[in-house]
């Protein structure tokens, strides 16, 4: 049974691997947003704590209250509660949500049904009673926290600002019952500063990644950093190309809130975030050279999300209607007539539809097999009608746009 649940578990994460590398493909992400002090120094991965020496040996005291990390000239850092710490992990996820659903509302004042949404929204199950406490915890701890933010200007200026996440809100919270809901609406209310960031600063990255890599929050926080270095670099640099060390002020072991220490521990970390990030985006315009990442971005297709300031996901252009052709024809199974393969029709929102098999007898339209280029075998339709329209192989579990089997 052990066995069976792994094998599983990899074909649902290779299938979500190449449902996000579809979805970048045919530029029909789902998007959601970034905070930009957030984007540049995410969440510690795991929880900090104290460290004392007693009788020669370090043993913890408690949870940690401070935490500053530094990217450039900016400095990020954390005054926690001492009872509930620091956030840390899955926290992010959050932070995640709440920008998004303020989008979505297009308000400071967000009405929810916080902990069900935010659970649905990325894929973990929202009956359990202990993940709902986990939820509660991680809500506790960003609340509760107060936030800096310093930018270095030289010895005669000083920048920076105080911000919070959550000002304020009224939830419902019963992990015995994770299916009830109450009489009254619930509702979160952002901070001022936190509205006006994510709709200042609009910062795309694909919901479905991180849904991919939610249960890894240091590979998370890495893909989300990098997401945004690469926009701002390909916007913003004059050569589109940056080195960035792994250590000292501007380095990557700041910037990612890594509490990795050992040099040689910390370069094997940043391979496996380099190799998991690679797998979900290809074209990451990112290598190794030494103890450095190399940024280089030649063109659009290498951003992780190339629409800046959407508020949806893209579609495919709406293609004018014309005569439909006919290429070629062939007998109907049905009835033993002749049939004509055209070209699919536009549906109302101009996505393209199928190319089908049209018969002279008057037998039901059928869709063309699109078979798949590894084992020959039909594959299925999935999203027909839709702007992510694809064909997917259930032998060997390949995506293809659909696109690349309409005629042309």
């Amino acid at each position: 049974m052990k066995e069976e649940n792994r094998i599983e578990r990899a074909e649902q994460r290779k299938e979500s691997v190449v449902k996000i590398q579809v979805d970048r493909q045919l530029q029909s992400q789902e998007l959601g947003w970034l905070f930009r002090p957030l984007a540049l120094c995410p969440f510690p991965a795991k929880p900090l704590k104290k460290k004392i020496i007693v009788q020669g040996k370090e043993v913890d005291a408690g949870l940690d209250t401070i935490w500053q990390r530094k990217s450039g000239k900016l400095t990020i850092s954390i005054t926690a509660d001492p009872r509930y710490g620091i956030p840390y992990g899955q926290d992010i996820l959050i932070v995640l949500y709440l920008a998004i659903e303020a989008r979505k509302q297009q308000s400071r004042k967000i009405v929810v049904n916080f902990y069900r949404d935010l659970m649905e929204m990325f894929g973990i199950n929202a009956n359990s009673g202990y993940k709902y406490k986990a939820v509660q915890a991680s809500m506790a701890r960003i609340r509760n926290a107060l936030y800096k933010w310093e930018l270095d200007q030289g010895p005669t200026r000083e920048t920076g600002g105080n911000y919070l996440y959550i000002e304020e809100w009224d939830l419902h919270f019963d992990p015995k019952n994770p299916q009830q809901r109450p009489l009254w609406d619930q509702y979160i209310l952002l901070s001022e500063r936190f509205w006006y960031e994510i709709n200042k600063h609009k910062i795309p990255f694909n919901l479905e990644a991180a849904r991919h890599l939610k249960t890894k929050p240091a590979y998370l926080n890495f893909y989300l950093w990098l997401s945004y270095r690469v926009w701002n670099i390909w916007d913003e640099s004059p050569d589109r190309e940056v080195l960035i060390p792994y250590w000292g002020d501007c380095g990557l072991q700041n910037q990612m809130s890594s509490i990795i220490e050992q040099r040689f521990s910390f370069r094997r970390q940043v391979k496996g975030w380099m190799e998991a990030t690679k797998e979900i985006w290809p074209l990451c315009p990112v290598e190794i050279v030494d103890d450095s990442l190399r940024v280089y971005v030649t063109s659009e297709d290498q951003l992780d999300v190339q629409p800046k300031d959407t508020d949806a996901p893209r579609i495919l252009p709406n293609p004018k209607p014309g005569k439909l052709p006919e290429t070629s024809r062939s007998i109907c199974p049905t009835c033993g007539g002749e049939r004509t393969l055209k070209t699919g029709r536009q549906s109302r929102k101009g996505y393209r539809m199928p190319d089908y098999w049209a018969c002279a007898g008057g037998c039901k339209p059928v869709s063309a097999d699109a078979l798949c280029p590894d084992c020959g075998q039909a594959m299925q339709e999935r999203n027909k009608g839709r702007a992510d329209y694809t064909y997917f192989c259930t032998a060997c579990h390949r995506y293809e746009a659909g696109e690349n089997y309409w005629l042309q």
